[in-house]
Order: C-alpha cells, then structure tokens, then sequence
C-alpha cells in the first residue's frame, strides 16, 4: 500500500473536542480508499501532540512536513519505508539540499533539511521500540561521542565525570548567519502606514489597528516574534502611561523570552496607550464576536480580528509572518530571484519578501544606536543589549557593530530621532 499511494498530511483544524487542534496525521491515498498511515501518526501523537502545549503548533507542522517529504523520497527510488536504511537518510540528505519544495517555491536550507533528519532518525527509534523495524538508521552508525565542556554542562556540579553525547554526523552542517536585514526608514514608514493606523490615533480609519500594533512592538521596543504573541493583557493593565508625556520610557516585563528567561524592557508611553486603546476597542469586538463561548476569556493580548473566522482566538506565529509577508510583497519590497525547476530544468524569477517580521528587530538595534549617538551616547551597546535580552555584551556588538558603520554616513538615518522620539 505505501508504495502505491500518495503520502497526504492532514492537520486538524476543526473544533472536535476528541481532536486537538494542530495536530498532524498522515494518510495514504489510492484510488479507491484513504487508510490512516498509522506508524508516522502514532510517532507525531507521542513523540509531539501529546507532550507540547498548542503554543508548538509550528513545530508539530515541521516535523510532519519532514515525514511526509521522506516517504516520498522513499517512494521515488522505490524503497518501502520499514526497508529504509542509513543510506537512504543520506541520500535524503543530498537530494533536498538546495532543491526547490512544491508548497512554497523556495529552495530547501541545511537547516530546514537538518531538522527533517533529526525527525527521520527519533520516527525510526520510535518503530524499533515498538518492534516495526530492524534497519540501521536507528542505530545510526555515523554517530560519534565526545564530552561536554565542564563550562557548558549547567548539572557539571552533579556529576564527577562530563557527559559524554552523541553527534550525528550525517546531518548537514548549518552555519550561524550573522548577516541582519534592517529596513530603511523609508521603507519602515510605507510599511506602517500601508499596515494599519494606530489604535490610539485612528482619526476616522476604519482599518484593523491590531497589526500595526505587532510591528511598532517590533521596531520600537525590540521584542522577537514570540515574545510579541505571547503578550497578554494582565502585562499592561498596570502600566499607567501619562498621555503628556508620551515619549517616557515604562517597564515591561517579558515573561517568556528566548530561552524562557524573564527579563524587563523599556516601552515607550506611547506604545502603552495604544496597546490600552487596541484592548478597549477592537480586542474586545473580537471578544464579542467569537464562536465559540467560553467561561474565561482568553488572556493574550492578540487575537484575531472581529470579522475573521478566528475572532476572539489566540492568533498564531504563522499568521504574523503572512501578515507581514504579504504587506512587503505588496508594497514591492522585494527581491527577486532567479530557480531551477528540478524536474524539467526550466529557469524562472520568484520574488520574496526582502524581510521578514524578524527584521524589525533588527530595525529597532540599529534605529536606535544611531539616535543615542545622536543624543551624545558614545557606547549605546549596553542599553541596546538589556533591551534585546541578549547574555553576553559581545553578541550584541558582534551582530551589529560592522552593520551601524557602514550606515553611518548614510542620509537620514538621523531623522529617525523623530521616529523614536528622542
């Protein structure tokens, strides 16, 4: 059966309370019938659903993505999928690298293909417990140990010996990007007002406030995509901001950053009034119009808009990074790249966005580097780095130092001091 049908991925977004939302299951279809693929499916419920919160919904889509791209790799050199070997995970390896996925058009990185391996190798140890397989790829037998630095051991305390792990050494090598994307302030502010207006400024705008209140959290306070998502009302409701002095900087409390470190960060007044505006206005129509009522409502700060079929629901990380990608593609920031078509050699141009949501916070380091030398501050690193939450001073200057030189003597950058109001 696996060899004659089509590997089909199913992830549930229906309402059945027997189900739970996100999660993955893959089938096999033919002709006639669809079976459940039952291996891969009772792997993703144990190893994934069962013992992550909805808050990994991402995660549970990657790593049925990477199964499903797998079977049909095994299904393309004709290799039944109990039949697998090491091997053929290499092979996997080789292929993917470099080509072009279906769904999305973009070439597949050595982290994306890195992550599918990892998942390949945990589906095979799963089936050799369970006894549905007896090939090497569980074994794998590339593996090498090596012990861990007493430095980076957190229980080396515990122990009299480091602790000795295995490395893979089939999976690709992904090496750390330093290279950031900051937008212009030219680009920034098209981008801002083609979003949406303010929620404490509308003057008459009927466009949904909401996501233009996820990018200012982006560029002026320097919060990542999670961070921004996990936000939640009991945050600000003891923020009290001072509409006379909108420019003050207010703590705010990042309760599960990177890491899940908690850590403060200065939000200017303005942005609180806003976020208080937002939660008075059209948080509350979403509330109102939701489907589905239940004894509490939900505490997270964003949720879907009024008129959306997930009003008054938490939204998800996917559904920021469209919203932004498709406010760059509209707006024509884009780059354009030229592909291969694996399969019938043909060239073709693929415009993508040329940042993601990411990219603000970027935006909001070198913003506001420049408008603190601005303002006579010599060594701004130090404020940038506690507002980023990054441990070590020297990550910080180390990922922004060359970008803000060579910016400098760029026109403009300075007038950014209004945008910050410095």
């Amino acid at each position: 059966m696996f060899l004659q049908g089509e590997v089909v991925l199913f992830i549930n977004n229906t309402d059945n309370p027997e189900l739970k939302f996100g999660a993955p299951a893959l089938f096999l279809e033919s002709r006639d019938k669809l079976d459940l693929f039952e291996e891969p499916t009772r792997f993703l419920g144990e190893f994934y659903v069962r013992s992550g919160s909805t808050s990994s919904l991402h995660t549970w889509a990657k790593a049925a993505y990477g199964l499903k791209s797998w079977f049909q790799f095994l299904q393309a050199i004709d290799r039944d999928w109990p039949n697998a070997s090491e091997q053929d995970r290499v092979d996997f390896r080789d292929v993917y690298l470099g080509s072009i996925s279906r769904k999305t058009g973009r070439a597949y990185g050595a982290a994306g293909v890195r992550d599918a391996m990892v998942v390949i190798r945990s589906f095979y140890q799963h089936c050799a417990n369970r006894g549905t397989y007896n090939g090497d790829i569980s074994e794998n037998p590339f593996a090498v140990e090596y012990k861990v630095p007493v430095d980076r051991d957190a229980l080396a305390h515990t122990r009299s010996t480091g602790v000795i792990k295995s490395k893979d050494r089939a999976l690709p090598k992904v090496r750390p990007g330093v290279k950031i994307h900051p937008l212009t302030p030219r680009d920034l502010k098209n981008l801002l007002c083609h979003i949406g207006p303010q929620a404490g400024a509308r003057d008459g705008d009927q466009r949904v406030a909401r996501d233009r209140l996820i990018c200012d959290l982006g560029w002026a306070v320097g919060l990542r995509l999670n961070e921004i998502n996990n936000l939640t009302t009991l945050q600000f409701m003891t923020l009290s901001p001072d509409s006379c002095a909108p420019f003050v900087g207010m703590a705010l409390t990042i309760l599960h950053g990177k890491g899940n470190k908690t850590r403060q960060v200065i939000i200017p007044a303005w942005l609180v009034m806003d976020v208080h505006a937002y939660m008075d206005g059209e948080r509350i129509a979403s509330l109102r119009a939701r489907k589905i009522k239940t004894r509490h409502a939900p505490t997270r700060l964003l949720l879907g808009h009024e008129h959306s079929s997930s009003a008054g629901r938490p939204i998800t990380n996917a559904a920021l990074q469209k919203m932004f990608r498709e406010a760059c593609l509209t707006l024509g920031v884009v780059n354009i790249l030229e592909k291969t078509d694996p399969e019938t050699c043909k060239k073709f141009m693929y415009k993508t966005p040329r940042h993601s949501i990411h990219d603000l916070r970027h935006t909001y380091a070198v913003l506001t580097y420049h408008a603190e030398r601005a303002n006579g501050n010599a060594e701004p690193w130090k404020k940038i780095q506690a507002q980023l939450g990054h441990s070590n001073l020297q990550t910080t200057i180390d990922t922004y130092l060359s970008h803000v030189e060579i910016f400098t003597d760029q026109s403009g950058l300075l007038d950014i001091r209004k945008m910050l109001g410095l």
